[in-house]
Formats: C-alpha cells, structure tokens, sequence
C-alpha cells in the first residue's frame, strides 16, 4: 500500500468514526428540527398567549360585574338584667308619660338568620378610559406575535450560521486533504529522486517538512469541522455530541437580486423589531390617552335584589314577590383630588410614549445601517470570489511550472512548497469568502423580515 492510498484510508476511517455515520440532514431539515426543539420560541408563543389573556381582561371593563351572597347564622343571648325605664303612669296635667328605673330581667333567647342576594353592577361610560386600556392590551398582543416571529427568525438564522459555517469548515478539511495528498506525492517523487541519486537529502527533509505542516492543518481543521458539528447540533436544540452530515443545495442564489433603495424599503415594511416598536409606541399612546381619562368621570348602574328572614324557607322558596328588597341606582363618580397621583400618572406615560417614539426611531437608523452593512459586505465578497478565482488559476499554473521546474533541475523542493502552500490559500480564501457571503445573505435576510429557509 502506498503512502498516498493509505492517507486516504486513514482520513476516511477517521471522518467516518468522528461523525459516527451521522444523520444526513438539509438546511430546511435543521430548520425544522431547531423550530420544534428551540426552548427560546417555546416561551415566545406562551407570551404570545398570555398577552391574548390580557385583552380578555381588559374587555371586562364593558362587561357587568354580578356577585350572589348566601348567609346564614343563629344569635343566642343569654339571661340579663338590665336597669330599664319603665312606664308607671300618666301626667294627664303636664300630657307626659311617667317612667320609674327598674331591673328588668330577660331569659335567655335566640333567633336564627338568614338572607340571600344577587347584584349587578355596569360601567355606562367612562369617557374613553376602558377603550384605550382594550386598544393598548391588543397593541401589546400584536407585538408579542411580532416578536415570537422574530424569535422564529432568529432561530433560523442561528441555524444558518450554524449550518453554513460546517460546510464551509467541511470544504476547508477537503482543501486540507488535498494539500496533504499532493504534499505527500511531493515527498514520494523526491524520496523517488533522490534513490537514484538526483537530489540531495536536504530536498526529501524539505518536502517531510511541508507534508508534516499540512498534516497538522489538516488536524486542525478536523477539530474545527468537529466544533462546527457541535455548534450545529446546538443550535437545532439537539445533544452537541450527535452525529450529524449534512447536505448542500447550491443552486440558492448568494447575492440578492434587489437594489439597497429597494432592501431598505422592505426592511422598513417587513423587519419584525420595527414593528415591535411600532406597536410598542401605539400601546403607550393609548395608555396615555386612558391616564388622561382619569380627569373625567365615570357614569355606572347597579341593580340588586335581596330577602332576608329568620325562618330559610321563605328566603329559598319560589315566591320571589315575598320578603325581598330591590335596589336600582345609577352612579357618577369623578376624583376630585387624589394627592398628585393622576397628574403624576399621566406625565409618566407621556414620557413612556416619546421614549417608545424615541427606540422606533432609533431602530429604523440600526435598520438601515444594517441593510446597507451587508450589501456592502455582500459587494465585497462578489469581488473577492472573482479575486480567489483569477488567484486559484494563477496558483495552480505557479505550481504546475515550478513542479516543471524541479523536474528538470532547475527549481527546488522548497519552491515548489511555497507554490503548494499558495494553491491552499487560495482554495481556502475562496471557501471562506464563499460561505461568509451565504452568512452575510442570511443575515440580511434576517434584518428584511424574510423568512425564507
């Protein structure tokens, strides 16, 4: 077996127990995968829902509030005596009735009681107060949807990253691999060479140097392809230690088709942070208006029926037009003074609302900038890839005539190293630019709304 066919066997039975025959999955796979497992988005639509409870809440305030009570008790009085004026006679000169103080003795005595009733209570008006507290809580409502889509989006492109960034260490170790393969062909021509007494064995020591350079890279980047699986593993909400392989579709487009002056307009329509702020700002505007309300009054009904009577019969039983009472009534209820506490309320949520209009503001500017960061970004990495292409070729021919020139004499070992280690560079600048371009693209995707997988 030689050298070269028993690298091979060893780097293939090392890929094969690092990634333990893992899963073979696609981007949308993990995706997939990292939307069902991720804990962050879980809690997310649970605060999608609890917000929903609280515009039921809130609707409460246009509702009748009715209460029932039930009562039943027994009052005992023990034997007493009491000093008690007492009638003894009539003034029939003065009209007055004469008393004289006397101790009165009552036994002991007891009586039961028992009373049922049912009120009810309505808000007539209130003058906006109840329907800026309902506008508010569905503000909020909308914004927690917006922001369990955002966490959505962000799941996604941390699985992007995740993703891309294992590919994009997977194509480095091929690059590495190739670089040790073509190292050791170097080191076998020139052992080759100097058998037959061609070259001194300064040229072999010089190509055992090169090889045992890319054979430590190439160690590395095993470590880094095995780091690359673990982030991954973590970001679809899976064990760091699963195995897992993964799949390429490379007809996705890398660069976008849009002009910026377009992207930002979809940013500004479509990016979930602005309208979280956008709602935000609306929520605080509408409890603004409803502090304001405090100055107004509030107009309400009531309404109750109630029976009360010593014997629970005649309060449980069917003749409700016996021993009962009814009470109608409106209410008109307005604070006159309260200690500072709505003027205080009503200056704190002014301030609320313009620092919710400040934050929008503010977010629309990072928008933007990021829009713009990454076409920039995306720009650049058009360029470089053209650049590493026009250099790969220009490598490989560099090579190509200093593996010439050592053939016939003229060139060294070490030439022929410093060729070989421009080659990798050039495959790995071209990699890296490559899948750093995918990354800047979800990211700018990211920041557009898109949640395109």
């Amino acid at each position: 077996m030689t050298g070269k066919t028993l690298l091979r066997s060893v780097s293939l039975l090392f890929a094969l127990v690092g990634t333990g025959f893992g899963q073979l999955v696609s981007l949308d796979e993990c995706i997939e995968i990292a939307l069902k497992n991720n804990s962050t988005l879980r809690n997310a639509e649970r605060r999608e829902q609890a917000a929903g409870t609280q515009v039921t809440d809130a609707w409460s305030a246009f509702l009748p509030t009715i209460s029932t009570s039930l009562s039943a008790g027994k009052s005992i009085r023990g034997a007493r005596v009491d000093q008690e004026n007492v009638p003894v006679g009539y003034d029939s000169s003065t009209n007055r009735m004469l008393f004289d103080q006397q101790q009165i003795t009552q036994p002991r005595s007891e009586f039961n009681s028992h009373s049922a009733s049912i009120s009810l209570n309505q808000n007539l008006w209130d003058f906006g107060r109840s329907s800026n507290v309902i506008r508010q809580s569905k503000a909020l409502q909308s914004a927690s949807r917006f922001s369990r889509e955002q966490t959505e989006l962000d799941v996604v492109l941390q699985v992007k990253i995740a993703y891309f960034e294992l590919l994009k260490q997977l194509h480095l170790q091929e690059v590495y691999e190739k670089a040790v393969a073509l190292a050791q062909q170097q080191l076998d021509e020139a052992q080759t060479r100097l058998d037959i007494g061609l070259v001194s064995k300064a040229e072999v020591y010089a190509a055992r140097v090169n090889l045992g350079s890319n054979r430590a890279a190439l160690l590395e980047q095993q470590n880094l392809v095995e780091f690359g699986r673990a982030d991954l593993n973590y970001a679809i909400g899976r064990d760091p230690g699963t195995p897992i392989e993964v799949t390429e579709d490379r007809s996705e487009p890398i660069f976008p088709d849009q002009h910026i002056e377009q992207a930002v307009e979809t940013a500004i329509a479509g990016n979930k942070t602005i309208k979280i702020f956008e709602l935000e700002a609306r929520s605080n505007l509408f409890a603004y208006q409803a502090a304001k309300a405090r100055y107004m009054p509030a107009l309400g009904f009531g309404a109750s029926y109630s029976r009360a009577n010593d014997d629970y019969s005649r309060v449980y039983s069917s003749n409700l037009d016996e021993d009962y009472s009814v009470n109608l009534g409106l209410s008109f209820q307005l604070n006159l003074f309260n200690g500072f506490t709505d003027q205080a309320a009503i200056q704190r949520q002014q301030l609320s609302y313009e620092i919710a209009l400040e934050d929008l503001t503010e977010a629309r500017r990072i928008v933007i900038a990021n829009v713009k960061q990454y076409f920039l970004r995306l720009a650049a990495y058009r360029d470089l890839l053209e650049i590493n292409r026009e250099n790969i070729e220009a490598a490989e021919e560099n090579l190509r005539l200093q593996q010439e020139r050592r053939r016939v004499g003229s060139g060294t070992e070490l030439e022929v190293a410093q060729a070989q280690v421009q080659l990798t560079e050039a495959h790995s600048s071209y990699v890296r630019a490559e899948y750093d371009a995918k990354i800047a693209r979800a990211r700018l995707e990211s920041v557009l709304g898109i949640s395109s997988r």
